[in-house]
């Protein structure tokens, strides 16, 4: 670390600013973006795609989504009175069951159990288990990215406003 990124008096590293809530959507939007442009980039040249380019593209499309319904969520939920603390806090509860997401059984357990006899069956049961895998990482990801905002998001909120722990959709 050099010396601009210290505490000028303890030398200590700076306290990390809050985070605003259009920087986190807009960082998810430029991401899944760079993934998306990777991918038909590396199809337009005939290239393979990788199990790497395809998880984090898929992570960054499901995290993206998540935060630019929220963002819309604000925008028109309650006629556009919706407090961003309130709006966060109904994700956080409607995204927290994928962390939980039950994960199909792995491939060698579906063969056997299921009796998948096609390749394609095959296919299709590492795909479903894949994509589980990726929601439960958008998951965490989101809700990690979440707990930074809340707090500054909070203050904005009224105190009689509710936390968001209404009915989910």
């Amino acid at each position: 670390m050099n010396n601009s990124q210290q505490h000028p008096a303890t030398g200590a590293p700076p306290t990390v600013a809050p985070v605003s809530l259009e920087a986190v959507i807009d960082q998810a939007r430029s991401t899944r973006q760079q993934h998306i442009d990777d991918l038909f980039r590396r199809l337009g040249r005939g290239e393979r795609l990788t199990a790497e380019q395809l998880h984090n593209t898929l992570h960054a499309q499901t995290l993206s989504t998540w935060w630019l319904l929220v963002a819309r969520h604000i925008e028109h939920a309650d006629g556009g009175s919706l407090p961003p603390a309130q709006a966060i806090a109904r994700f956080v509860s409607w995204i927290t069951p994928y962390l939980e997401d039950p994960t199909p059984p792995d491939s060698e357990i579906a063969v056997q159990a299921l009796g998948l006899s096609s390749e394609h069956e095959l296919a299709l049961a590492h795909l479903d288990r894949s994509l589980a895998l990726i929601r439960q990482g958008a998951a965490r990801a989101f809700l990690a990215q979440a707990e930074m905002l809340v707090p500054a998001c909070s203050t904005e909120q009224s105190p009689g406003a509710s936390t968001g722990q209404e009915a989910t959709a």
